[in-house]
């Protein structure tokens, strides 16, 4: 009976101990906190309870900039560039991706934001390295700005947008 019941709180303790811990509330794990709705995590970032990573909740707050949703992008871009000006790391890597979607389908939203010499700077940044990984930057060029004057209506700011593309390819000539 002695032996039964050691066996027993043996078998008890290694399925203790063989269970494995819920890897969304792993720090660490690409899928921390996916769970959790994605405005609730942006005011998380937002107040400072949660930091920004290379990891699944961070890239969905990053592509909500790019969201059809008008009222989604107004709410994440304030997120969004919080995030821009503390980057670092794998996750400034991605950066540049999403300012360069938003430039191309929302470039008077796009045009607003880096009224602001600190935004410009920092989206040319992102913008200049994910650039400088492209084939062809040149035309990359090219083409997001043709796309920024197709959904630019009227195309006002062309100017700003210019600057800011020539900006950019002084960067990632720099590079």
């Amino acid at each position: 009976m002695k032996k039964l019941l050691l066996f027993l709180t043996l078998l008890s303790t290694i399925e203790l101990f063989g269970q494995q811990q819920d890897t969304l509330r792993i720090e660490q794990h690409y899928y921390y906190l996916a769970d959790i709705d994605p405005r609730t995590i942006a005011e998380r970032f937002m107040n400072d309870e949660l930091l920004p990573s290379d990891n699944f909740i961070s890239f969905r707050v990053l592509d909500s900039l790019t969201s059809t949703n008008t009222s989604t992008r107004k709410f994440y871009l304030p997120v969004f560039n919080k995030i821009v000006r503390h980057a670092d790391g794998a996750l400034a890597e991605v950066i540049g991706s999403p300012i360069i979607e938003f430039l191309k389908n929302y470039p008077t939203e796009f045009a607003h934001t880096i009224k602001s010499n600190e935004l410009f700077e920092l989206y040319s940044n992102f913008a200049a390295y994910e650039l400088h990984f492209s084939e062809n930057y040149k035309s990359d060029l090219t083409e997001i700005e043709q796309a920024a004057k197709d959904n630019y209506r009227p195309y006002t700011e062309s100017e700003l947008i210019r600057n800011f593309l020539e900006t950019t390819a002084n960067k990632v000539e720099k590079i």
